[in-house]
């Protein structure tokens, strides 16, 4: 597994817009210098300020630091995405997506599928979870449905 370190500078380096580094640099409020220093997984005296993570990630919208960090805690990160009231179809979408993630898992394991197809899939379906995690965490009525309401 890569290092912290190592991630940030990935996050540094992959960084292509505006200005390049010196608008990254700017956004996180240190000389363009100072941010190539800090974001060099080889320098063992510099290290880049918790302070700048989130504002990196959300210049960059590369969120693979949060990721790394996850999966190093024992943790697996998803967006949560917009959501509005579920509806029935949106339901029966849900179950076939949860039946196609286990198909890929079952055909990772039967050597039929990839690991990273398998990931993906495992991944999508974290994502439709939180959606509909966050569309009831976020609707007072008992009813799932917007049309029976």
């Amino acid at each position: 597994m890569k290092t912290l370190d190592q991630v940030v500078a990935a996050t540094v380096r992959r960084y292509r817009g505006g200005e390049g580094i010196e608008e990254l640099a700017d956004a996180l409020g240190v000389k363009p210098g100072t941010l190539y220093r800090l974001s060099n997984p080889l320098d063992e005296e510099a290290r880049i300020n918790s302070k700048h993570l989130i504002p990196l990630m959300e210049k960059t919208r590369d969120y693979s630091i949060l990721k790394h960090l996850a999966a190093r805690l024992g943790f697996v990160m998803v967006r949560l995405p917009r959501v509005r009231a579920a509806r029935e179809a949106e339901l029966a979408e849900y179950q076939a997506s949860q039946a196609a993630a286990m198909k890929a898992v079952c055909g990772f394991y039967h050597g039929r599928q990839s690991a990273e197809a398998a990931l993906t899939a495992i991944q999508a379906e974290l994502e439709k979870a939180a959606g509909f995690q966050k569309a009831i965490l976020s609707h007072d009525a008992p009813t799932l449905f917007e049309d029976e309401a």
